[in-house]
């Protein structure tokens, strides 16, 4: 299993991330900072307040600038503009022969529904 670290970040994923159009732009270690933190919520779970953003920024940072800042266009506005959809889908093309799917495992919310009630029968 490969570990995310910022040279993977920096070219595998800030490529397809855009950049603001007002403002001064940001350096590419401050934007695989702003990824590293955003993974960090993504991945614990909290609060964007919470994130532990003195591990990330050398300077002070605000949890705000990393949310949504028209300078840096971060989450709220990659997840508008469809960064993080055209990164993940050219990442799965791209390493499509890495995937195992083998072991996919469906849900009651993935399994197809007859309408029709008693009279459709069980599926299996």
């Amino acid at each position: 299993m490969s570990i995310l670290n910022k040279d993977k970040i920096k070219d595998f994923i800030l490529p397809y991330l855009s950049i603001g159009k007002r403002g001064k732009n940001l350096t590419e270690e401050k934007r695989i900072s702003i990824v590293l933190s955003i993974f960090h919520r993504l991945k614990t779970g909290c609060q964007w307040r919470e994130l532990p953003l003195e591990k990330y920024f050398k300077e002070p940072y605000s949890y705000e600038s990393v949310f949504y800042h028209r300078r840096a266009t971060p989450f709220n506005k990659w997840c508008k503009d469809g960064s993080w959809e055209r990164m993940w889908v050219h990442l799965l093309e791209s390493h499509k022969s890495h995937l195992d799917l083998s072991s996919i495992q469906l849900d009651g919310s993935q399994t197809r529904a007859n309408r029709g009630g008693s009279k459709v029968g069980f599926q299996f």
